[in-house]
């Protein structure tokens, strides 16, 4: 006790005089998860075992399956013989949606309607009533439509379909009764929707046939009638196509004599035109310039420049008057003239030549505007000839179209391409895959754990009673005084009395915390009071008056609970004369004062019961009685009454210096306890801390024993416990 007392003065002066709490050291959430599964754990067990049980008796009454299974290949594409061999849209391969579309094929009840035909399985009493235990004959009596029905029924619900990840395997698993029936089926299931699969592809291009059959004669006879009308009309228009071509947009386009001609005449007035321009050109030049290129005139020029170059050497020694040099004059003058004429031809020749080629090109335009205007004309009736001709064109193209597919499908009918394969029929299974007794013991064990742990969360959850210190001082924001363990008590006064009792060594430890709660150390006058009855507060507050009388200090303990008064009874002497008495108005020198040697402590009991205690209660006489008892005693302890349903413990909180407020462990309410002291707070009681009674470190969890033996020797007959479960401050 000392060491705890050292203890607790050591904590307030390294924490800086704070109150070091259950708080401070609370648990972790591990530690408080094992404390709730350790105070139901019971629940938790029989969960488990309801569980269990459970299992034994579904494994046993479940009716043995065997699974048989058969493995498919499902290609995106099947053999590809012709470019398109089929008319199911390539789009719809593409994708995963692909897969997901087979697998609902192969659980369809189309595929399960087949498999019931195929095996007759409406005729099975196996398949009818083995997967319930009912009597085979019995179900056989019903009708067949409906035995039919149920058989397909049958096969869909005990069909799993399990793609192989990341390939196309496909397993086809089937579950009965009988391992044959089960291999059987599940061959039966593969074989079926591989069958479907070719008769759907070939429904499907057998109606493609059918309809292309009628369009094609349809669209035949449009184009026989297109084309008869295009005839018509050239010939009722005098068009005569002479040739096809296409034009920049790719239509076919046929070509008449006047467009030909027109044609031809376009480029020979441009060749004519350009002869017009050419001539034209030369004849506006200079004829000195176009004389530059004529052999003649070169010839004539040289010969001159000859002459009159022996003429100016002659001149030199001769005069102009001599007959050579007269004779030399007229022959550079006959060239001279020469070379007149010969310039002379020259311009006129190509003025002829332009007048010619200026001719020529009149000419052809003449004929071009006239033949321009004999296309124009054709130009308009064509038009409607290209709407005639156009339409032909579009229907022989249909036509073709549609002739080409109507073949390629005819020769896919035939060749029925499939993507599925059978990779590893079923094998017959020699063993059940269901029931699984270690396995559902298994489940059994896990749900059942899983399902305990949940209820006893819930139950803790739903629980709103006060366990532990931890909860008191985070739900009511007390200190706690002390924490009493929860003993049977059979002689109070003589485990007070043995410094080494359970009751003892709590209650010191209480006495230990309230030597703290004021600055001048314990209270000098106190009251102990709680939220309902039979929570301990009669106890704690003998047990407290008795620690404190231990310490040397002179106390007086006064029973104020006048309606269910309870100190009489542990001091084991009478009530004739009591707290109801000074009330009343008697004399508290006069006041018989129990004296209690062994614990070194006086008391005062309630005395006789009053009509009216509240009312007694709330005169100013109770606080002139506390006044004078706290002129002879160092301490005075008051028993009051609950605080709940009754004014009389707050009327006796307001009075004291202190107020001590019992709680018991697993029992007080959350909300009665908050009740409790808002009552007390309402008339400015002062609550110093809280003892939590009746505590079991078992029920409350891990994590509030510290394991403190108590025996040193004593008589272990005493006590329940040989060690206390509390927690240090």
């Amino acid at each position: 006790a000392a060491g705890q007392q050292e203890f607790d003065a050591d904590a307030r002066i390294e924490g800086g005089g704070r109150h070091l709490s259950f708080a401070d050291t609370a648990d972790s959430q591990l530690v408080q998860y094992l404390s709730v599964i350790r105070r139901r754990i019971w629940l938790v067990l029989g969960i488990i075992v309801a569980a269990c049980l459970v299992a034994v008796y579904v494994t046993s009454t479940t009716i043995p399956l065997y699974r048989a299974s058969t493995t498919i290949e499902i290609s995106r594409e099947g053999a590809r013989v012709l470019a398109q061999d089929d008319t199911q849209p390539q789009s719809a391969r593409l994708g995963t949606e692909f897969f997901q579309t087979q697998y609902g094929l192969i659980a369809s009840r189309a595929v399960a309607a087949g498999v019931v035909r195929k095996l007759r399985l409406a005729d099975n009493g196996t398949i009818l009533a083995g997967y319930s235990g009912a009597d085979a004959d019995r179900a056989m009596q019903a009708t067949r439509q409906v035995r039919t029905r149920r058989a397909i029924d049958i096969v869909r619900a005990n069909t799993r379909v399990e793609p192989v990840r990341n390939s196309g395997l496909v397993n086809i698993r089937f579950s009965s009764p009988d391992p044959e029936l089960s291999a059987m089926v599940s061959r039966a299931i593969a074989e079926t929707y591989i069958e479907t699969n070719l008769q759907r592809r070939f429904d499907a291009n057998n109606y493609a046939r059918e309809f292309l059959e009628s369009e094609l004669q349809r669209v035949r006879a449009a184009l026989e009638e297109s084309e008869q009308r295009v005839v018509t009309y050239a010939n009722n228009t005098d068009i005569l196509e002479l040739g096809r071509r296409s034009d920049e947009q790719g239509t076919v386009q046929g070509q008449s004599i006047p467009e030909m001609s027109l044609e031809v005449l376009n480029e020979a007035l441009a060749q004519a035109t350009a002869n017009r321009i050419a001539a034209e050109a030369r004849s506006r030049a200079r004829t000195g310039d176009n004389a530059l290129s004529d052999p003649a005139l070169i010839q004539l020029r040289g010969q001159r420049a000859q002459l009159q170059a022996e003429y100016s050497r002659n001149l030199a020694t001769l005069r102009p008057e001599y007959p050579s040099m007269v004779a030399l004059r007229g022959q550079i003058d006959s060239l001279d003239r020469s070379i007149a004429q010969q310039s002379a031809r020259i311009s006129e020749g190509m003025s002829a030549e332009y007048r010619a080629a200026l001719a020529q090109e009149q000419q052809l335009q003449a004929r071009v505007t006239a033949l321009s205007n004999s296309v124009q004309d054709l130009s308009q009736r064509r038009i409607q000839y290209n709407i005639f001709q156009r339409d032909a064109d579009t229907n022989r193209a249909l036509y073709d179209s549609l002739l080409e597919r109507y073949k390629e499908i005819g020769v896919a009918g035939g060749i029925g391409s499939n993507n599925v394969a059978i990779v590893d029929p079923a094998e017959v299974p020699t063993s059940p895959f269901t029931p699984q007794p270690l396995m559902n013991l298994l489940l059994a064990l896990l749900g059942g754990t899983a399902l305990g742990l949940a209820a006893a969360f819930l139950l803790e959850q739903l629980d709103g009673a006060i366990k532990n210190p931890v909860d008191v001082e985070h739900t009511l924001g007390l200190p706690i005084l002390g924490v009493v363990p929860d003993a049977q008590i059979n002689d109070l006064l003589g485990d007070l009395r043995d410094r080494k009792s359970v009751i003892s060594e709590s209650y010191l430890s209480v006495h230990t915390s309230l030597r703290f709660s004021t600055s001048h150390g314990v209270p000098r006058s106190m009251t102990v009071t709680s939220a309902s009855e039979s929570e301990g507060k009669s106890t704690t507050a003998l047990s407290t008056a008795a620690m404190i009388a231990r310490m040397g200090r002179k106390v007086l303990i006064i029973d104020a609970d006048m309606r269910n008064p309870s100190l009489h009874k542990t001091l084991g002497v009478a009530n004739e004369a009591g707290v109801a008495d000074l009330l009343t108005g008697a004399d508290p020198a006069r006041m018989p004062v129990i004296s209690i040697p062994d614990l070194n402590l006086s008391a005062i009991t309630a005395g006789p019961i009053p009509p009216n205690p509240a009312e007694l209660l709330a005169t100013d006489r109770l606080a002139e009685l506390i006044q004078w008892f706290g002129e002879h005693y160092d301490h005075v302890v008051i028993d009051a009454p609950p605080v709940m349903g009754l004014s009389d413990a707050p009327l006796i909180a307001s009075s004291v210096e202190a107020t001590v407020f019992v709680i018991t462990a697993g029992s007080t309410g959350t909300k009665a306890a908050i009740g409790a002291l808002r009552r007390l707070q309402d008339v400015d009681a002062n609550v110093v801390g809280a003892v939590l009674s009746r505590y079991s470190s078992n029920e409350a969890g891990y994590g509030y024993n510290y394991n403190y033996p108590y025996d040193y020797g004593a008589d272990r007959k005493r006590s329940l416990f040989s060690r206390l479960s509390l927690k240090s401050f």
